[in-house]
């Protein structure tokens, strides 16, 4: 039931959470003065206006309902069903009503609510989610992190939410909050999974802002740092240190720690890690120079059929995607622009610099079958908007590539 002063209060809290103005959330469809007076409390919404913002928000319409005191979502009900192995569908329906309707619910039971469903949303293989849902659900979960007043979940939020900027492309961002999370969990001297998963994204972030040195610096705490965590987590940050390492042209270090991180994780430990790994050794042996192609080709072939039972859609479209640029670096260019075209359609699910990635992989492509001024500006205007985004690295990797290839066609 939607009834004021609540409607106003939440309505107002949800505007601002994704940054926009009275204007910007009215956008000529109601006006601003209204919009104020529902906020204020001095207006009750009619059901139109309660769809057209619950839509502009992204949003249920019972976002704003007023709290029923009388029926919170039961805590025993709630903690079965985030713990059970199966049942998604209750899960969603007790989030909801954990999420707008709090009363009766401690806060860190609360802050596990939000931090199940933000992963919810993060994996959801659809595109449905849009990037101010997802930023608005990371920052619920750090704010409510905050009001526990509990380090580990503060530094669990900070690392959810560098993660997200991250996947967006807002570098800047995810570096600080990364930064954050480190300090919050060395400062507090809390359990090293939590200073592995901080330092771990950090790394990447510092990685792809072009902040190499501050990178190999971390590396060397990360793998002190994971020496006593479980062996997944190990993996992952040997993946983490390889990355770093393929950056900084050191690929006899990268290619130890990657067989390092394969050998730690058999394919009954973690089947998803498993398939990770062996795509992210696809994906690094081609960004070696010279490219590995025939040892991105063995591990493509050797996740092949792990995917074909159990992968995701996620995992699919990424295997496709280095397949592509494997075909590329053969010089196997129709099967490279057909597989470009097939995944075209789904561009919308991948994070920044993947989606980036791709996209100059098609006008490379392009370059090589003779389009060569148009594809050689598409690609400086994607160097550019990396550039802009603080990705240097990618930045710096487009134009790498784009010289590779020009140079490519003048020796054929």
């Amino acid at each position: 039931m939607v009834d004021q002063p609540h409607f106003g209060k939440r309505l107002r809290e949800l505007r601002r959470e994704r940054g926009l103005s009275q204007a910007q959330l009215a956008k000529g469809a109601i006006s601003p003065g209204y919009l104020s007076r529902l906020e204020s409390g001095s207006r009750a919404p009619t059901p139109k206006v309660i769809a057209y913002l619950a839509e502009r928000l992204s949003v249920p319409a019972s976002a704003f309902d007023a709290p029923l005191a009388a029926s919170p979502a039961p805590v025993e009900d709630l903690v079965k069903a985030i713990t059970a192995e199966s049942g998604t569908g209750r899960v969603g329906t007790l989030l909801n009503r954990v999420v707008d309707q709090p009363a009766g619910l401690s806060l860190p039971l609360r802050w596990l609510a939000l931090w199940w469903r933000a992963g919810t949303l993060r994996d959801d293989g659809s595109n449905e989610v849009s990037p101010q849902a997802l930023l608005a659900a990371g920052r619920e979960l750090l704010r409510t992190a905050d009001e526990t007043g509990i380090p580990e979940l503060q530094a669990r939020s900070l690392v959810s939410v560098s993660r997200l900027h991250r996947s967006l492309g807002d570098m800047k961002v995810a570096y600080d909050v990364a930064a954050e999370a480190y300090i919050v969990a060395t400062k507090h001297d809390l359990p090293s999974a939590d200073a592995v998963s901080a330092l771990m994204v950090l790394i990447s972030v510092e990685a792809e802002s072009s902040r190499l040195p501050d990178a190999l610096k971390h590396v060397v705490e990360l793998e002190l740092f994971s020496e006593g965590v479980p062996r997944t987590m190990r993996a992952e940050a040997l993946w983490t240190a390889a990355g770093v390492h393929v950056r900084h042209g050191n690929h006899q270090a990268a290619e130890a720690r990657l067989v390092e991180a394969i050998g730690l994780n058999s394919i009954r430990d973690d089947l998803t890690l498993w398939i990770r790994l062996r795509l992210a050794a696809a994906s690094l042996y081609l960004q070696m120079h010279p490219c590995r192609l025939a040892e991105a080709r063995r591990s493509l072939a050797e996740v092949e059929p792990a995917l074909v039972l159990v992968g995701s859609s996620r995992q699919h479209l990424e295997f496709r995607i280095i397949r592509a640029h494997a075909h590329f670096q053969a010089g196997e260019l129709d099967a490279a622009r057909a597989l470009c075209q097939e995944i075209g359609s789904e561009t919308e699910r991948l994070g920044f610099r993947d989606r980036v990635r791709l996209e100059v992989l098609v006008h490379l492509i392009e370059i090589r079958l003779g389009h060569v001024d148009a594809g050689v500006r598409a690609v400086e205007t994607l160097a550019r908007e990396a550039h802009e985004a603080a990705n240097l690295g990618l930045a710096a990797e487009i134009w790498k590539n784009l010289a590779e290839t020009l140079a490519s066609g003048r020796l054929s």
